[in-house]
């Protein structure tokens, strides 16, 4: 029983962190900035020197925003290590099969949920 109370709180604090930390944005920007590379190398009309310059600064960028995604996903990881620690049982729910099916059902209904709550005011 601890073990689904803690799993209710811990998807919904980890739901709360990633959509305050704009989670689906650094992701959206990860895939634009892999987009925008491919269709550099596609390019044959730029210079060599131009698109050196542009790699660069698309790798730099995908650097900062591929740190800012692994920092979310360590802090997260960490935040189910400490929860484990209340419970030795906790990390085993979360990574089988039914725990994953229950944090997929807590996050659907807990989302759809925040959603009507802040479509009626």
């Amino acid at each position: 029983m601890i073990n689904q109370l803690l799993l209710v709180f811990s998807t919904i604090v980890i739901y709360e962190f990633l959509r305050l930390s704009k989670f689906d944005n650094f992701i959206k920007s990860n895939i634009k900035i892999y987009k925008k590379i491919n269709n550099l190398f596609r390019f044959k009309k730029a210079s060599d020197s131009r698109k050196e310059k542009l790699i660069f600064n698309y790798s730099k960028s995908l650097f900062i925003i591929s740190l800012k995604i692994l920092f979310i996903l360590i802090f997260i990881l960490a935040f189910v290590i400490i929860l484990n620690l209340f419970t030795n049982s906790f990390l085993n729910l979360v990574i089988s099969a039914l725990g994953i099916i229950e944090i997929t059902l807590i996050f659907i209904i807990y989302h759809q949920l925040k959603k009507r709550i802040n479509a009626k005011l």
